[in-house]
């Protein structure tokens, strides 16, 4: 295996040369005997940031691939007074133990499958960013973490989370998923959905700190509180989201509704799926503070701005519109954004989506909305 050093946040670390495992002068990292992404660098960006806000003391990598994340943990953030990396592939134990050493991390480095590491181990925040979905590793992370500590996952099986692929959702998430016009945000939802009632088995309960779509993933960072009246109290966080292909009315709450109340269409439904709060907006600022300190970070304004979105569509929990789809459904002219934010007052745009829009206002506004710019 031939490295090549690559520079990354305060990191430099040895990583397999792309070029020996390109095909027709295309390479996927899952083609290296260790897995290396350079487009998951926003993703550990972002990730300092929450750890710098968290400051745990003891963090646990469960699939380390290179270290690169737990490695700019421990030079980026407060150094956590146990750190360690963990992959079950011995290849990557080599670049793991070799990539600490000439960062001067001090990491206890394990070969260990993770599911039976996070069993047996517990620590102030764990991390866990699989190739596909993390649903196989959730019970074990949630059961590693300590009483008000941090779990994070990154999820990257996009089609059974935005209902593209019905079955493929049923069998990872336990959750019915049609694919609705606010797809994406309905992925991060029906992923913590399924985070929520893992952690219930074991009496804990799960805060969103910051859930965000990037890309080709999602992130999700969630504080953990132990106790079986949380929990019982998380799940009441639990419900569907539904929506008319007629009509384009949407529905979000605890019970499913089948038959949409405007038109009397069948309503296309997702769920059980998180209904609360996707960010903690006190985290998302100090994260915002962090970042000025950060400089360094090749992402530093694509951060402050992307941050900055969440803060400003944080104030909106639900009522998530795609303006093209209701447009469409009126069968008029998608409006300037910027005219239909001005229109409805309390509103926001949103990363999930450059067609959608985040407000206070209800389904029946919105499109008067439409209506009366399409009138103009």
């Amino acid at each position: 295996m031939r490295l090549v050093e690559i520079s990354e946040g305060k990191a430099k670390i040895l990583v397999p040369d792309q070029r020996e495992y390109e095909r027709e002068g295309k390479f996927d990292p899952a083609w290296a005997p260790v897995f290396y992404n350079t487009r998951m660098v926003f993703n550990r960006d972002i990730s300092v940031l929450a750890v710098s806000v968290i400051s745990p003391k003891n963090i646990v990598d469960a699939l380390s691939a290179t270290g690169i994340r737990g490695i700019r943990y421990y030079l980026e953030t407060t150094p956590p007074q146990t750190l360690v990396l963990n992959d079950l592939d011995k290849g990557a134990i080599e670049l793991i133990k070799a990539n600490s050493e000439r960062n001067g991390v001090n990491a206890l480095v394990t070969n260990r499958d993770a599911n039976s590491l996070l069993f047996e181990t517990s620590a102030d925040y764990v991390d866990v960013d699989p190739f596909g979905t993390p649903s196989p590793f959730i019970l074990s992370s949630i059961k590693a973490t300590r009483n008000n500590g941090h779990v994070a996952y990154t999820a990257t099986d996009l089609s059974p989370l935005e209902g593209k692929a019905k079955m493929s959702c049923k069998r990872k998430y336990d959750a019915e998923n049609s694919k609705l016009s606010f797809s994406k945000e309905v992925g991060v939802r029906v992923l913590i959905g399924k985070i929520a009632r893992e952690a219930a088995i074991l009496e804990k309960a799960v805060i969103p700190e910051i859930a965000f779509y990037k890309d080709y993933y999602y992130r999700v960072i969630l504080k953990v509180k132990r106790g079986a009246k949380r929990a019982d109290e998380c799940l009441n966080n639990l419900g569907f989201y539904s929506e008319c292909n007629n009509c384009g009315f949407s529905y979000e709450g605890k019970e499913r509704i089948d038959r949409c109340p405007k038109c009397g269409s069948p309503m296309k439904t997702a769920g059980p799926l998180w209904l609360g709060n996707l960010y903690n907006m006190d985290f998302l600022t100090r994260m915002k503070e962090e970042l000025k300190t950060r400089s360094y970070l090749q992402n530093f304004s694509k951060l402050d701005y992307f941050i900055s979105l969440l803060i400003k569509e944080g104030k909106y929990n639900q009522h998530y519109f795609n303006l093209e789809f209701l447009s469409s459904k009126l069968r008029l002219n998608i409006p300037p954004k910027r005219k239909i934010l001005e229109c409805l007052g309390d509103a926001s745009e949103t990363h999930f989506d450059p067609k959608g829009i985040k407000t206070s206002k209800n389904f029946q506004e919105t499109l008067s909305c439409i209506k009366g710019l399409n009138d103009r």
